[in-house]
């Protein structure tokens, strides 16, 4: 995009390399403190009613906070798995794009998250909204299913499953959840982290999507010509797919060419 190029070489600068890393380090000493009864857990979430009420942390508190809160032992072994994970593709888009535009990325994945939020509660303010850090967690995951989509992740540690299955198995989650959504305002609230990659990825969508109808148009034009006689006797009305075993010759009358068919030319 010539958009972010002109923004990577005016602003690259200020990129944070591994800021994926700080992130889960910080997350990691919250989901401490949530432990010992220091915090709250759903008090650092983005709930725009309560930041209209005073609660300016939660404009920042929700991406550091943990993706869930893990109550027992498997839990919190998943929750150490899903920090590995979100590092380990995070280091990968990092690496695919710069640290600049990794960092854009997830910058734009907050900005809309507040946004949508804000609107959502303007258009709905009942029931109560309510945004966790998860789904721009799963913006990530779908900038690195497309870009790696062959990458195999091991279900339970048994099964392996490529990355972009698993990808269209979460825009079906996320689809349900859309629909299922209380209103129409949390609706907004649940698309809003996910505009980030409709952003960064919409020209090759785009393209995608002319790449499958040349693809498609290509498939018809051939199976038309497939379908169509190269040869037919001007006598008879025989062709090559009509009677196979035919020979088929071209005489001159008057200038213009006729098929004629060994039958006919008995």
């Amino acid at each position: 995009m010539k958009l972010l190029d002109r923004m990577e070489k005016r602003f690259g600068h200020l990129a944070v390399p591994n800021i994926a890393l700080y992130l889960i380090v910080i997350q990691l000493v919250i989901y401490a403190a949530i432990l010992f009864g220091r915090l709250d857990y759903f008090g650092l979430q983005l709930v725009p009613a309560a930041v209209l009420q005073g609660e300016y942390w939660r404009l920042i508190s929700f991406i550091i906070s943990p993706p869930y809160l893990a109550g027992t032992v498997w839990q919190s072994i998943f929750l150490a798995f899903f920090w590995y994970i979100f590092w380990m593709m995070s280091s990968s888009l990092e690496s695919a794009w710069g640290a600049f535009r990794f960092n854009l990325y997830l910058l734009m994945g907050v900005v809309f998250s507040v946004a949508c939020a804000f609107m959502g509660h303007v258009i709905s303010p009942n029931p109560v909204i309510l945004v966790t850090p998860m789904y721009l967690y799963l913006s990530v995951f779908f900038a690195f299913a497309t870009l790696f989509p062959n990458v195999e992740f091991l279900i339970y540690f048994v099964l392996p499953v490529k990355v972009k299955w698993l990808a269209w198995f979460a825009a079906a989650a996320l689809a349900v959840s859309f629909l299922a959504a209380p209103s129409m305002g949390y609706r907004l609230a649940i698309l809003g982290p996910v505009l980030n990659y409709l952003f960064f990825f919409r020209d090759a969508m785009t393209h995608s999507v002319k790449s499958r109808q040349r693809r498609v148009k290509y498939e018809k034009t051939k199976q038309v010509e497939a379908s169509t006689a190269l040869h037919t006797c001007s006598q008879c009305g025989a062709s090559e797919q009509t009677d196979p075993g035919r020979d088929f010759r071209y005489k001159m009358v008057d200038g213009d060419a006729f098929c004629v068919c060994n039958k006919c030319r008995e």
